[in-house]
């Protein structure tokens, strides 16, 4: 072949681009985006409607009905359900696959915005069925210096966690915040005619700082400011509240004041320890790696801000997705050794397993080229899909490999021409065979490249990995491994570790034969 006559030609060229695809296959590992699995986007929302006090019966009749109506004529939904209980009513729409989703948000909005016969009380919010809407991280709080901890952190953590782009959402549970309790009593505030407005000016106006203008001192000029605040439970109950005709009375007159414990988001308990828990959310942008790379920042400099402060991360999505690809990636290289001591099994030389051994890294790293190229991430998915194509990698490059060993056995000499000549010969009797085998085999996975809906998302990237392992493997199969028959000079072994099992089957095969 005119591929396999220029590298034999031009070694140093083909070791130099061996080297660039090595390279730029590396740094394809390291810029390609870290995930468990591919991202999949489910063409469904939610529509959630409360009417309280509402039975299921009048709940069906008065909202359900009426929304399902209204959305069922927009376009692209596939189909619709709905489940009504007492004074809630959830309906789901699934969309076809090609619909733009965020265009489909807008007309389902203005939908719902356009009914008129819906009860005052009920507002139809819209969710979006989303895989990234579970938390990402999990973090707990200690601070032992802090008397309400709820607070801290929703002051001081929280806001700092709000910042980062990452971040969809942050939400924490546990611990308890504490508030004035203010129990009104109906009678007393009939009794000296207070209204609920009457006493929410009051609360409003308790606490308030307005300017007052300017005074000199010296050479100084200060700003004067009115300020009227209460800082404890008795100042608050001393609260005056204005009612009709110009009367006083105090808060403590028609309600009793207390402070009270609220708890937030229920209990939240790590290692058997009551503690705050905060869950991270991430951007359906970013990924789960971004989001750890950043809050483990973030982390870092509250803690050295506050040497009391133990912030520990309970759960982290990114370590998982480590995992998963660490132990693929385990899997990948010892499938890459376990074929390379089979072909010496069989060969009985180490050279010959160096030569297909240096085939696979090399059609590895241009799949993965080709892969991020093509915008897929490195997952379960295209990771197993690697894995897979290990063991069709080595049978390209095993037939030509033996192809190479007989057209050496018809040579007269064993100098440099001879394997020069016997690479050529060799891998250009089974070019076509090789090819075809190729094809054939990319044939039986494009299929899965063509599949729709949710199926479609999980093997396309499978099916293209496999035809670029495929592809590459046949480049590797017609250039490395006749350019590293040359120099590397191997030697078919007559007693190969294996030879006389293989002696054995055969003598045994042509005793079946008839004679």
């Amino acid at each position: 072949m005119g591929l396999t006559r220029y590298v034999l030609k031009r070694p140093v060229t083909t070791i130099l681009a061996l080297l660039c695809i090595l390279v730029f296959g590396i740094s394809s590992v390291f810029s390609a985006t870290l995930e468990q699995m591919p991202d999949m986007d489910q063409p469904m929302m939610i529509i959630m409607a409360n009417y309280s006090g509402a039975s299921p019966e009048d709940m069906d009749e008065l909202v359900t009905q009426l929304i399902e109506d209204q959305v069922s004529t927009l376009e692209g939904v596939k189909s619709m359900s709905s489940t009504t209980s007492e004074g809630r009513s959830m309906i789901m729409l699934e969309y076809d696959y090609d619909t733009d989703m965020d265009e489909a948000y807008s007309d389902l909005t203005k939908s719902l915005n356009s009914i008129r016969d819906l009860p005052d009380d009920v507002e139809p919010t819209v969710m979006e069925m989303n895989n990234n809407a579970q938390a990402s991280m999990m973090l707990t709080v200690a601070n032992p210096s802090q008397e309400n901890l709820y607070d801290y952190v929703d002051q001081k953590i929280v806001p700092e966690l709000e910042k980062l782009s990452t971040v969809a959402e942050v939400s924490t549970m546990g611990g308890s915040s504490e508030y004035i309790k203010i129990e009104l009593m109906s009678d007393m505030m009939e009794q000296y005619n207070v209204s609920i407005s009457d006493i929410k000016s009051a609360i409003s106006a308790a606490n308030l700082s307005y300017p007052s203008g300017s005074a000199e001192s010296g050479n100084l000029d200060l700003s004067v400011s009115t300020l009227t605040q209460h800082d404890t439970l008795d100042e608050l109950l001393e609260m005056p509240i204005t009612v009709s005709g110009n009367k006083i009375v105090y808060l403590e007159d028609i309600a009793v004041v207390s402070c009270a414990e609220e708890q937030k988001g229920g209990v939240s308990r790590y290692n058997g320890e009551e503690t705050i828990s905060i869950s991270l959310t991430k951007q359906q942008s970013s990924t789960a790696m971004d989001l750890s790379k950043q809050v483990q920042k973030i982390i870092k400099s509250l803690q050295n801000d506050d040497d009391d402060l133990t912030i520990t991360v309970a759960r982290d999505e990114a370590d998982s997705i480590q995992d998963s690809l660490k132990d693929v990636a385990e899997t990948m290289v010892m499938a890459v050794v376990i074929s390379m001591i089979i072909i010496f099994l069989f060969f009985g030389d180490f050279k010959a397993s160096l030569i297909v051994g240096s085939s696979i890294p090399t059609s590895i790293l241009v799949s993965l080229i080709l892969m991020t190229r093509v915008g897929f991430t490195l997952n379960v998915i295209t990771m197993s899909a690697l894995v897979l194509g290990v063991g069709m990698m080595v049978d390209n490059s095993i037939v030509v490999l033996e192809s190479c060993f007989r057209a050496m056995d018809k040579m007269d000499g064993r100098g440099f021409v001879e394997y020069a000549k016997a690479s050529l010969e060799g891998t250009g009797l089974v070019a076509m065979s090789v090819l075809g085998s190729t094809l054939t085999t990319c044939v039986v996975f494009i299929p899965l490249t063509t599949r729709n809906g949710m199926s479609g998302q999980m093997f396309t990237p499978l099916g293209w990995t496999i035809v670029f392992c495929m592809s590459a493997s046949l480049l590797s199969a017609i250039t490395v491994v006749p350019l590293t028959y040359m120099l590397y000079k191997p030697k078919e072994r007559e007693k190969a570790p294996l030879s006389g099992l293989m002696k054995l089957l055969q003598f045994g095969y042509r005793k079946l034969l008839p004679t």
